[in-house]
Parts: C-alpha cells; structure tokens; sequence
C-alpha cells in the first residue's frame, strides 16, 4: 500500500480490523461454531446486499438451437426482472440427462458471453456432460446499458468498469448494490437451468473468472443450491481493503470482521476449486488463500472438499483452468467417464452468438435497463416530511434530521482538543500569514494558512474570520490574492485548510491527473473512498470533520472572534462546508459556491460529473441537501450558482423550487430572508455575492478589479 497521510490511516484502520477477525476465528474450533460463523456472514452479507428481488415470470425466450460436435448450443433470453432480458447461450449436452447445470457470470470482457475462453469453456463443458449457462451481465455483450446508437458503444468509457462504476454510483447513493443485481441476473439463469427436464437441479455449480470470480464468490455464500463452486483469477488477497470496481466493494464488510475468503468460508464444506494465474502474479496469494480456507474446510473434516491451482499464463479463464475446472465439477457432480479434449474448432464472431437483432437488448427489445428500473423504485426518494407550523417544531425536525445525517458520515465525536503545529511565518499579497498543521485525530492532519487582517486603529484584536475550503485544497485559495485582500480590507482573517487526502495529502495523485472522467469514477481518490467505506468509516464524514475540528480550533485563537466565524466553501468543499453549518450551530454565516443542489439528480440522471467522494451511501432513503441546509436555520446561508448533476449551472427559479422546503424552514424562524439562491454571470457580480453572503463590504474599486477561485 502506498505511504501517503491517508493511505496509512486507513490501512491501519483496516489492520486493526483483520486483527480482530483473525482473532476471532482462531477460537472458533468445533463445527457447531463454524456453521454459526457461517450464518453470521451470511447475515451480514446479506444486510449489506439488500433485500432480494422478487421472482417474476422468466419469460425465456429461444432465439436459435443449434446441433455441434457433441453438444447442443441454444441463444435465448431470460428476464431476471420485469422487462429485463439477460442474453445468453446454453450449452447443453447431447442425451436426455438429467445433466448438471453450471452458471457462469463473465468478468470484465466487453465481449461478454462471446469472449472466446468462455466459449471453449461451454463447448468443453457440455461434451463433459455439464448444461453451461453462460449469460452477458450488465455493461457488457449485448446488455451495455449507457449503449449508444452513433458510437456503436457504452458512452461512459470503452470499459465494463466504467459502465459498473457509473451505474454502481448511482445505487450506492440510495443504499442499493450492483452485485446485488448481478447475482440476481445468475440466480434467475439457475431458476431456469431448474425448470429445464434435461437439468438435475440437485447438481448445480457456479463458476467464473476476474470480476466472474468475484460473483461467483458471492454465490457461493447467498446461493444455498450450488453444490459446488469454482472461481477463477479472483485475486483478492486475505487483507485487501478493496477499493476498486463498484460490486466489488462491500461497504462496512472489514469493519464488520468479513473479508472475501469468509464467503468461500460460507460455502464449507461444499466442493470449492480456487484457480489462479502466474499472469497475475499469484503464486503467494494461492498459498495463502488456501491455506486459510483449507484449515476451514477441516473444522468440518472436509479437507478433501477444497483445492486450489495455478495456470501458467495472463490474466483469464485458461485452457489448463478450464480443463481442470471441468474435472473439478465432474468429480462434484459424480459424472462418470473421461475428460474429452477441447474442441479445436473455429470460434464463432459475436454477431453469431447474439440473442437480438442489434446485438444490444436496449435497441432490439425495448429493454428496461437497471438504471431505469432503479430510478422508478427511488422516484418518491427521500421520503416527504411534514413541514413545521411554529418554531419549536422547525428545531425539532432539525434535530431529527441531524440524527438522520450523523450516522451517514460515520464518524465520532473527537476525544481530545485540537493541536495547532506553527510552522512558519510570512507575508502573502502583503498579508501576514500564519503557516502550520491541525492534528484533529490521531493520524490526521490538516494543513493550513491563516491570513491575518492588517491590523487597524486599534492595534491587535479579534476579528471576524472566514474557514476557506476549497475541492482543490487550500493552494486555489492562496492563488486567489486579491480577493483574500478584499476580505481582509473588511477586516476578516481568512483560514485556508486542507482536508484530508486534498492539497498537499492528496492520495497517489498520479494516477488522478491523467483522463479526469476516469479519474471521477476509477481514479486514486475514488478508490480511497471505497477502502475508507469498506472500514466502516467515509471519506466525505471525515472531511466534514475536519470542518468542524478546524471551527472548533479557530474558536480558541486569541485573533478570532468566535461568534464571528463563517464558512465559505467551493465546488466539493461547499457540500463540506453546509454539512459543517448544519452540525455546528455556532457558524455565522456560510456561503456555498458552484456546490451540487441536490443528490437525487445523480440517482436520476444518468450523466453525473461529480466525483464518487461526495456520496454517502443510503442518504436518500432519509435526506437530501435541502434538507441539510434547513437544520442551518435561521443563520444567513447563501447558495451561489449551485449545480445540477453535470456540474452545469442551474437557473435560479430551479434551484429555488429544489429548496422550496429549505425556505419554508427559514420561514418558521422568522428568516425567509436569511437563505438565498443568487445566481451570477461574471467573476465580479461572484465576488459581490459572496461578500454580501459573508458580510463583508467591499470597496467598489476593489470589487470591480476583483477574480474568484474557479
């Protein structure tokens, strides 16, 4: 793992969790104990998961038959939901059967069920005698879900990582999970392997490799049919803290003591192949994953049950695995006779294999896409409320609402005051500035600059002070000279911080600085985010803490006036301020520039532009950021030029109708016109509005020559 601020915070995080678990599972010796365990992580699990569909008509559909070489090859179509066709090829042997019957859920192969390792893995199957469903998952085949008709692809990105994370973003933000949708799509092709006369439905098995490996874990702990699993390049390692593609992460699994190998932990004592490849350098991981696994499997004396092996080759589905993977599940499934030789036949083109006439189910069968489907569960997200008739309600449903948004950025109260490092001294615009670090928690700081108003008539004293915060960290303040002299001019201080993992913290920034599109959805800071919810914490709470650590700083400095402090923050950092003006009463005044004005638009609207970090799983089945900004009643809030989903400016008449309920708060207090929406066209009519927001009253001359950090 890399040696950054943030990185080894979480990571020690996460080491103190994998500790705690490993202990634990050292005690548990007796079988009694490990069937508890097991059911534990299944619960678990399935609370992260969510609530299961409900079963619908399959409505299958045979596109073709074909008769092969030993085999029988059928393209049809399944629905897993309503109006919801899944593509797929059956590989069915020849003879009455019954036959065992095998899923297997791709990974991240743009091909989908026509890649080529997974058609030789059909055709050996079914000449072994094992019915092989082989079906396109979501983003991928003919099942592209951002498909477009003039690119002749996905337009979120070239890649079904781009496509998973995009939509994955989307659900998290309404507390629902992609794997979730994408185990449904197997265990629905189950649901029609079993209603098959040629298939034994007491013999079925799941398989898959890379991000089909991943599935097929998962279905090795929520499937109770399978009666033997096999995965394939999974490389998830015992103490992996996650992090990349949206279904591979289960938030708040590590801090709940469940990691990857407790799903395949789940499945003992069932028959388990765990197969690897020297591509991806996983020899160790081999080792060590069965290992532990293995020394699992024995507290059920089931040792034999479980194996694991490694394929000389890149990353994929190999011949040698696939071949070894077909043994594996004849011995499982008891099926007697020889393992026959691969076919060497042409593969088939794509185009041969398609189950609709365009080969995408968007543009061929009207299909309903997830995207949609989630978007007509949530459409009455977050829940009404109903609005207060006096003041003592409105504070009452501010703090209800407080109690809602608190567990969402999951952190905790602070235990220890915080330690100001002076690191220097200087001048800057012919401001004198104060240059240091705030440890707000153990492993964390932040550093800042404090810019000191010139001193007036009276000498030293405290003034009004304004907490910067900026999604490019404080270095975007710094360069705005100017209108830091402005502020000062009316007599303010301004304090520019860093939060975490931004500005001089900033996590592998490397790998963010390349394609920014790639960077919102797959880059380092994105991935970060993930780890931090995976261990239980989130990496947006903890910026808002670091808010509200640094107003609790300022509050002791001898320069600032504590009932005086306001916040201004900038794109990102004006979501982070709000969430500090409403969980700290104390703020004065708070001014929010280009900040998102609502979540919903991401759950609702397919084209977002704003980075994963802003999101807090589940928020909307409770609250949105009106009603955040509402528990700032009645301190002056000021929103300038919000934002919709794709970072475009909104017009005000529609972001006033988005915090309608926001006004109505104000209104209880006697403040209707403490809250604003003010939208701007020009760098100076941006400074005006944002020093009315703060108070300040700039000199005109000033004000005309005056930029704003962009």
């Amino acid at each position: 793992m890399p040696a950054g601020m943030y990185e080894t915070y979480i990571t020690s995080v996460g080491a103190r969790h994998f500790a705690a678990r490993a202990e634990r599972i050292a005690k548990i010796q007796t079988r009694e104990d490990a069937e508890a365990r097991q059911a534990e992580v299944r619960a678990i699990c399935g609370e992260i998961f969510g609530a299961w569909p409900e079963r619908a008509p399959l409505n299958v559909k045979q596109v073709e038959k074909r008769a092969c070489d030993g085999y029988q090859l059928e393209i049809l179509t399944y629905e897993s939901l309503p109006g919801m066709p899944v593509t797929a090829n059956l590989y069915l042997p020849s003879g009455s059967g019954p036959h065992p019957g095998v899923v297997v859920p791709i990974g991240h192969w743009v091909a989908g069920k026509a890649h080529e390792e997974h058609q030789r893995l059909g055709q050996l199957f079914a000449r072994r005698g094992i019915a092989t469903l082989i079906f396109d998952g979501v983003g991928q085949g003919e099942r592209v879900q951002n498909f477009d008709v003039v690119l002749r692809r996905s337009w979120v990105g070239k890649s079904v990582t781009d496509e998973h994370t995009i939509l994955g973003n989307a659900l998290f933000l309404t507390g629902h999970h992609l794997g979730l949708y994408m185990m449904w799509d197997a265990m629905r092709g189950l649901d029609l392997l079993c209603e098959r006369p040629e298939i034994d439905p007491k013999r079925l098995g799941a398989t898959g490799a890379s991000g089909g490996g991943s599935l097929s874990r998962y279905l090795a702990c929520m499937e109770p049919r399978l009666s033997a699993v096999c995965t394939v390049a999974d490389n998830y390692q015992a103490d992996s803290l996650g992090g990349g593609d949206a279904e591979q992460n289960l938030f708040g699994s590590i801090a709940r003591g469940v990691i990857a190998l407790d799903m395949l932990m789940a499945f003992a004592p069932k028959p388990l192949l765990l197969a690897y490849c020297t591509g991806d350098k996983a020899e160790q991981r081999c080792k060590d994953n069965l290992a532990e696994v293995g020394a699992w499997y024995d507290r059920f004396g089931a040792r034999a049950n479980v194996d694991a092996f490694i394929a000389e080759g890149p990353h994929g589905y190999l011949k040698a695995i696939r071949t070894r993977s077909a043994e594996f599940f004849a011995k499982a499934f008891g099926l007697p006779g020889e393992m026959p030789a691969e076919p060497t036949t042409p593969l088939e083109p794509a185009e041969a294999l398609n189950a609709t006439e365009t080969g995408q189910v968007l543009t061929s069968l009207n299909s309903v896409d997830l995207f949609t489907y989630h978007r007509e569960r949530i459409k009455d997200w977050p829940p009404a409320i109903a609005l207060p008739s006096n003041e003592k309600q409105a504070r009452d449903l501010q703090e209800s609402l407080r109690e809602k948004i608190r567990p969402h950025l999951r952190f905790t109260e602070p235990q220890a005051p915080v330690e100001g490092l002076v690191e220097g001294h200087g001048t800057d615009w012919g401001l004198a500035v104060e240059k240091g670090r705030l440890v707000v928690e153990e492993g964390i700081y932040l550093p800042y600059s404090f810019y000191s108003a010139p001193d007036g008539p009276e000498g030293r004293v405290a003034r009004p002070t304004v907490l910067a915060l900026h999604e490019r960290g404080l270095s975007a303040i710094a360069a705005q000279g100017r209108w830091m002299a402005l502020m000062a001019g009316g007599g303010f201080n301004i304090m520019a911080v860093d939060v975490r993992a931004r500005g001089e913290t900033r996590v592998e920034p490397a790998r963010d600085d390349g394609d920014p599109y790639d960077a919102l959805l797959l880059g380092s800071e994105a991935s970060w985010s993930r780890r931090t919810l995976n261990v239980g914490l989130n990496l947006f709470g903890g910026r808002v803490f670091d808010a509200l650590r640094t107003l609790q700083y300022l509050r002791t400095r001898w320069d600032v006036k504590p009932e005086r402090i306001s916040v201004v923050g900038i794109g990102r950092g004006a979501l982070w301020a709000l969430y500090a003006a409403a969980l700290d009463e104390k703020v004065a005044r708070t001014a929010l520039l280009r900040g998102l004005s609502n979540y919903k638009s991401l759950a609702v609207r397919r084209r977002a532009n704003h980075h994963f970090s802003i999101s807090l799983p589940g928020a909307l089945k409770d609250f949105d950021l009106p009603h955040v900004a509402a528990c700032a009643a009645p301190r002056p809030v000021t929103l300038v030029n919000a934002v919709n989903q794709r970072r475009e400016r909104l017009p005000a008449q529609q972001a006033e109708r988005e915090y309608a309920l926001t006004q109505e708060i104000y209104k209880r207090f006697g403040a209707a016109g403490e809250f604003r929406v003010v939208t701007t066209d020009c760098q100076r009519e941006t400074l005006l509005a944002l020093a009315a927001a703060l108070g300040v009253t700039p000199a005109e001359n000033a004000a005309q020559q005056e930029t704003f950090p962009e």
